[in-house]
């Protein structure tokens, strides 16, 4: 057993045991449902479920997870940078998450010289999350 599963059974016990057999229709279903292709497992899996793969031609990441709370969270995060260089999310739905994936660019450092990386990090979060 990976650590992938060794965690999620620690975890979540039988309701991970059930998840982690669901996995592969679940997949499949969202595959359908979004016209995804090509869906490869990342590396170092720890908590939930990863794959990239592509939507038409477009590089995707698609998250599964049981802690369906700490998705909608990293969702609610990532649409608070939207325009800030963050990578869009594509689609969320109770415990999937799909958004593109991020394609090496330029250094957010590289923007901002004479400023502290933190501070524009801070500022473009209030402003995008509209605070």
């Amino acid at each position: 057993m990976n650590t992938f599963h060794s965690n999620i059974i620690s975890i979540y016990g039988e309701k991970g045991r059930v998840w982690l057999d669901e996995v592969p229709e679940l997949i499949s279903a969202i595959s359908s449902k979004h016209g995804l292709r090509d869906l490869i497992e990342v590396t170092n899996l720890t908590y939930n479920y990863v794959l990239s793969g592509f939507q038409g031609d477009n590089p995707i990441i698609l998250k599964l997870g049981l802690d369906h709370e700490a998705l909608t969270r990293e969702a609610f995060a990532l649409k608070c940078f939207a325009g800030y260089g963050a990578v869009k999310v594509l689609a969320e739905d109770n415990g999937i998450f799909l958004l593109e994936r991020a394609v090496p660019g330029i250094s957010l450092k590289s923007y901002h010289r004479s400023e502290s990386l933190i501070g524009v990090l801070c500022r473009q979060c209030l402003l995008g999350c509209g605070q």
